[in-house]
Parts: C-alpha cells; sequence; structure tokens
C-alpha cells in the first residue's frame, strides 16, 4: 500500500475529528447543563412554573385587590385564565383587555362603581375587573366558584341555574367552557398563591 493511499485517509480522519469537535463540544454543554439541573430541581421546577404563570402590573392587582377585598393571587389568577396577561388580549365576542371586559360590562361598572377611564388601559381594566368580581362575590355571597362562572358566562346566566334548588356548581354548570374556567381560575390562582404569595408580596406560600 503506497503512502498516497495513506495520506488521503489522514486526511478524512482529520476533517472528520475537525467536524466532530464542535458536536463534542455542545454534548459536554448539554451534560453538564443537566447534570446541574438535576441537583437542584426545586429551583428549575420553580423557574419553569414561574415561567408559565408570569406576573406584571403587580401594583395594580395588589392595590385594587386592597381596594375591593379581593385576594390578589385570584385576581392574578383570573387575569392568568383570561388573557396570559397580554394587556391587549381581545376575544371574538368583543371583551378586551387584562381581565377581557365587554364594552357594555365596562359601561354598567363605570355607573356602578365611579371608576374613571378608558376600560382598554392596563390599569383602568384591572381596577374595572376587580370591582367587578368583587361586585359578583357581593351577588353571589357563600361560594366563590358562582361569582367565577358569573364573570365568565355572564350573571343571567348563572340566575337561571340557581333557579333550581339542586343546582351544584362543581357538578352542574351547563357550559363545558365555564366549566373548564372555573377550575383553571382556581388552579392558576394556588400557583400564584404557591409562586408569589396570596398577596403576591414575594412569600410563597
Amino acid at each position: 500500500m503506497d503512502g498516497s493511499f495513506r495520506t488521503v485517509r489522514g486526511r478524512k480522519r482529520s476533517r472528520r475529528w475537525r467536524l466532530l469537535g464542535p458536536v463534542a463540544v455542545v454534548l459536554v454543554a448539554l451534560f453538564i447543563a443537566l447534570v446541574l439541573m438535576l441537583r437542584v430541581p426545586g429551583q428549575l421546577e420553580e423557574r419553569v412554573q414561574r415561567a408559565m404563570h408570569p406576573l406584571e402590573y403587580e401594583q395594580s392587582i395588589v392595590a385594587a385587590s386592597e381596594r375591593y377585598d379581593l385576594e390578589p393571587a385570584l385576581v392574578a389568577g383570573v387575569i392568568h385564565t383570561e388573557s396570559r396577561f397580554r394587556p391587549q388580549a381581545e376575544s371574538p365576542e368583543g371583551a378586551y383587555g387584562l381581565m377581557q371586559i365587554l364594552p357594555e360590562t365596562a359601561e354598567f361598572i363605570s355607573q356602578q362603581s365611579g371608576i374613571q377611564g378608558d376600560y382598554q388601559e392596563p390599569e383602568v381594566n384591572v381596577f374595572m375587573g376587580t370591582w367587578y368580581l368583587s361586585y359578583l362575590e357581593g351577588q353571589y355571597p357563600g361560594d366563590e366558584r358562582i361569582a367565577l362562572a358569573a364573570y365568565n358566562a355572564g350573571r343571567g346566566n348563572v340566575d337561571g341555574w340557581l333557579q333550581s334548588e339542586e343546582f351544584d356548581v362543581e357538578e352542574d354548570i351547563p357550559f363545558p367552557e365555564t366549566r373548564e374556567y372555573v377550575e383553571d381560575v382556581n388552579e392558576a390562582r394556588d400557583s400564584y398563591a404557591e409562586l408569589y404569595g396570596s398577596d403576591l408580596d414575594g412569600t410563597p406560600e
């Protein structure tokens, strides 16, 4: 076998190692990252949960919750479920903003609460939505889930359901979307309380 053949094979091996070098570096980096993540699983899980449950406009949420006597984590759970904290979110029905308020609902809230301003502005939207949720809790005392169902499906529908003495909000909500909404809000509220504290003061529960 002549030397030229060995030289060609040697060049091929050298080229192959040059190509594999960056891949090996990436694999080693991924391995190290995996080891570090496995060493701190709690911190990793918390980072993932915080990414899935962002918290913005917390000053407005806390201020509105204090004014209208609601748990800030509940308001954050409603916002997460309604808009995922997107201030310009708009539903096909025309509900707008962080707390997905309809124009006619915004007008009712303004007349009843005295809250002024454009309901499409994030801070105004938070105050209006929080007032309305507090108002609904006053209309349906005793079970927060009924107030949440009314926030989603409207008071008219809920009033109709409640005419049946056997109505159970856990079992009998006829709208699948509203049943899921109530569960989603409660799950989100629990997550926000666990991550940020019930008062969103940074003291997890």
